[in-house]
């Protein structure tokens, strides 16, 4: 990937190229199969955590 690009460790560390092919890629899907790209599990929550 990085050689593709032309980029080096430091510019495009693994931790980058695993979130764009898992969290960036499923929004991406989910916007392009559900209107407006919204989670199919919503849940209405203050940020606490147990």
């Amino acid at each position: 990937m990085r050689a593709r690009l032309g980029r080096s460790a430091a510019q495009l560390p693994l931790a980058c190229i695993l979130v764009g092919g898992t969290w960036a890629a499923g929004r991406q899907i989910a916007s392009e199969k559900r209107n407006g790209g919204v989670p199919p599990v919503q849940i209405d929550s203050d940020g606490t955590v147990f």
